[in-house]
């Protein structure tokens, strides 16, 4: 609980920044890059949090792994200040709490939407104008197949559910006939 309060206040200290610049996508797109090379490295993440390291160690490992990935300066800078203060191992879940702050800010909303088959063009479309139409943000879909839905699709968003599956017709009707209806 502690480090997903801690991320998070990280998280909107390096938006307010990065808004103010107009880096918002990009400080994002550099986080992403940085939590994927962590997940990638067994060795850079037990770096990263071993306290064995001294910090002037970490801070020059840091350093060029901010100049291989070209970091802005919010990025690099946010990374130089979690090596200060001992808190590198919390740049995975401050990625996480970045997109969704940033999200926030910018008015985006993420879905994510299972069908029964893969959705057309036309279909996807369809379902993300409809779930823009109703959140008023725009709408970023992330799609899967689930066989069991039978036909249609459900959506999550914003911790709301949309079942417009048969699979889930098929459900309400059967409650409604064994409550009388």
């Amino acid at each position: 609980m502690r480090l997903m309060v801690l991320s998070r206040r990280y998280a909107e200290a390096l938006a307010d920044v990065a808004e103010r610049s107009g880096q918002l996508e990009k400080v994002r797109a550099e986080l992403n890059a940085l939590a994927e090379t962590f997940a990638a490295s067994d060795h850079l993440r037990t770096f990263a949090r071993t306290a064995r390291q001294s910090r002037s160690a970490k801070k020059s490992i840091f350093r060029a792994l901010s100049e291989k990935l070209r970091l802005s300066g919010p990025t690099s800078r946010l990374l130089q200040y979690l090596v200060q203060k001992r808190r590198t191992g919390i740049l995975e879940q401050l990625a996480e709490s970045y997109a969704d702050e940033a999200d926030r800010r910018l008015g985006i909303a993420t879905a994510h939407v299972t069908s029964a088959v893969p959705l057309s063009d036309a279909h996807r479309a369809r379902i993300q104008a409809g779930l823009q139409d109703i959140t008023g943000k725009t709408v970023r879909m992330f799609e899967s197949i689930d066989e069991s839905l039978i036909g249609g699709f459900q959506a999550r968003l914003d911790g709301l559910f949309f079942d417009g599956s048969l699979q889930g017709q098929l459900q309400r009707i059967r409650e409604t006939i064994a409550h009388g209806g």
